[in-house]
């Protein structure tokens, strides 16, 4: 299942597909979004879920390259780093929540996993934000 989530699958064909279609140099790849406010898992529009993103200068969703899956766990391979933000405020809001898309820019994929932050993350200006290796994970509770 998580295999599937993160494109290690071929069960998103349609999805791929269109990116492929699209011109897409990475069809199979997601991407993780900041939101400045905490969506719900019925919040499965990709329209409204990009109406929820952070701006700033120096922001952009970035690729998550995931480690195989393991023990019904996966989790980023690589460290993600969001900016630095340029603007006097750094983003236009504090982060609270993070989503798993499709798509580098726009809202026509699809949201595949959120995630709520502990507690916002308010950034200033020339901060980037740094997810390490290994800590942004998904696992399935079934035993």
């Amino acid at each position: 299942m998580l295999d599937f989530v993160v494109g290690h699958s071929t069960a998103m064909a349609t999805e791929w597909a269109r990116k492929s279609a699209a011109g897409d140099a990475n069809p199979l790849a997601t991407y993780l979004m900041l939101l400045n406010q905490t969506i719900t898992d019925a919040q499965t529009s990709m329209g409204t879920v990009a109406a929820m993103e952070v701006s700033g200068t120096g922001y952009a969703r970035q690729q998550v390259l995931w480690s195989a899956a393991s023990t019904r766990a996966i989790a980023n391979s690589d460290a993600l780093s969001f900016g630095p933000f340029a603007d006097a405020s750094g983003l236009s809001a504090p982060v609270v929540s993070a989503c798993l898309v499709t798509t580098l820019t726009g809202n026509l994929g699809l949201v595949l996993m959120n995630w709520t932050l502990t507690s916002p993350i308010t950034t200033v200006q020339n901060q980037a934000l740094q997810i390490a290796a290994g800590s942004l994970s998904m696992s399935l509770g079934v035993s």
